[in-house]
């Protein structure tokens, strides 16, 4: 099944679907953080053609975060740093957190995102070194025998 990219999309803008294109690395990340931007400069090096999305830019649906979260086998919530002092001063340690209230936490603190994530396919990593996104870019070469 070909599968059509709408996740290239201007500043500020709502992404569409997520992408399983194999020849597209995508790479969501806040800009603030060291490793965020340790680890997109290897997803630069990449074969594959990169989508970075700037989440603190670019408003991932709701729909995107629950996507994100199965692939990676877990839930929305589990992309929430419940150690960040953001977090802390806006929530109790015990509050009680939806899959809705864990997408618009995202969405309006975007700086709470414990990793970036990386997706190609239909593969997802959680980026907790910079060297991880790396487990998404090593079949470049079987990508790019038949171009």
């Amino acid at each position: 099944m070909n599968s059509i990219n709408l996740t290239t999309m201007k500043t500020n803008e709502e992404m569409g679907v997520l992408s399983e294109n194999e020849r597209q690395l995508n790479f969501y990340y806040y800009p603030e953080h060291k490793l965020s931007k340790e680890a997109l400069a290897y997803a630069e090096s990449s074969d594959a053609k990169l989508n970075a999305v700037n989440i603190e830019k670019t408003k991932v649906t709701g729909t995107q975060w629950v996507e994100l979260a199965e692939m990676l086998g877990g839930k929305v919530t589990d992309f929430l740093e419940k150690d960040h002092p953001a977090f802390k001063e806006k929530f109790d340690e015990n509050a009680e957190i939806g899959t809705e209230d864990a997408v618009k936490i995202l969405q309006n603190n975007p700086e709470l995102l414990v990793f970036p994530i990386a997706t190609r396919g239909d593969k997802a990593v959680y980026v907790k070194m910079m060297t991880d996104v790396l487990k998404l870019t090593k079949p470049d070469s079987q990508y790019n025998k038949n171009e």
